[in-house]
């Protein structure tokens, strides 16, 4: 809560399937493609990227999802994989863990 009233921050979070290992990888009330940029390079860091050793990224197709952003992955070894149009389903493990909890928890 501000002054202004509330403020909406986006949160980005990634999660390994296998062992649902999540991480934050970043929080912003104004995302960007720099900011895009920059989490890709987080993510993807050398010494401890979250991604370090992984294979493939899965995403959704929200358009902070940049072709740089897929480049910086694609230039670590990373192959960023959509996931199909119009599959609410498929990215719902998250969802379930961690948005929808907090969304009751701040409407009750």
């Amino acid at each position: 809560m501000t002054l202004r009233g509330l403020v909406r921050y986006h949160v980005l979070f990634v999660m390994e399937i296998a062992t649902r290992k999540v991480k934050l990888a970043g929080i912003t009330a104004n995302p960007s493609g720099e900011w895009m940029k920059q989490v890709a390079r987080n993510l993807t860091d050398a010494c401890d990227g979250f991604l370090k050793g992984k294979a493939y990224m899965l995403h959704d197709r929200d358009p902070l999802f940049t072709e740089a952003f897929r480049e910086i992955l694609r230039t670590a070894g990373v192959e960023p994989l959509k996931l199909p149009a119009k599959s609410p389903n498929l990215n719902s493990m998250l969802k379930d863990l961690f948005v929808q909890p907090k969304k009751n928890a701040w409407t009750e």
